[in-house]
Order: structure tokens, then sequence, then C-alpha cells
């Protein structure tokens, strides 16, 4: 979200959670692609799938890290990085967030007027 690099300037942390994720708990990752995907799909808004995909990849890690546990040890720090994690993923997305309520966020395929 905020490379060094690139003087503290860098995108939401969507696909850098998603990448953590999928060497974390690659069954939580395919539920928050999962859930990208449903919301994504009949609304068109990167962005508000982004962000719910964000809030529910803690509760699916919270549900399969039973398969994890021997491998990672303390499981609930994970589930505590991944919610605060989704917590920064939204707040980075909080113009987004109010450009959808006030009906002016752009859709994914559609070109602006």
């Amino acid at each position: 979200m905020w490379p060094v690099t690139l003087d503290f300037k860098g995108g939401k942390g969507v696909a850098t959670l998603g990448g953590i994720l999928f060497a974390l708990n690659w069954m939580a990752a395919l539920a928050g692609l999962g859930v990208w995907a449903l919301v994504f799909l009949p609304f068109r808004y990167v962005s508000l799938a982004s962000v719910i995909a964000a809030a529910a990849v803690p509760v699916a890690h919270h549900f399969t890290e039973r398969h994890f546990r021997g491998r990672w040890g303390a499981t609930w720090v994970v589930t505590i990085f991944l919610a605060v994690a989704a917590v920064l993923v939204v707040w980075r997305h909080r113009e987004n967030l109010r450009r959808l309520a006030a009906g002016t966020e752009n859709r994914f395929g559609r070109k602006e007027s």
C-alpha cells in the first residue's frame, strides 16, 4: 500500500492481500476470490467487490484455519492480521465508497460519460 521505492504512493492493497492469502491459506483465498466474483459479476464495481471480498477473507480463514494449524501454529494471529489488512483495504477504498454512495463510481466495462 505504501511502498518505500515509490515514495509511499501505491495501490489499495487488494492484490498484495490476495497474494499473501494464497501463501497462508489457499482455501480462504479461493473463498475470497469467489466472493469477489459473486459481487463483481452482477454489479460490475471492482471497488465494491474488492471491499466485500477483503472483509470476507478473515471470516473465510476462521472457518478453514483448522487445515493449517500444524503448519502455522497460532492461526488466530493470521486471522487478526487478515482482519487488520481488510480494514486497511476498506480504508484505502474510502473515496470509491463515497462515489458508490453518491452514484458516481465507474462500472467496469462502461465508458465514462
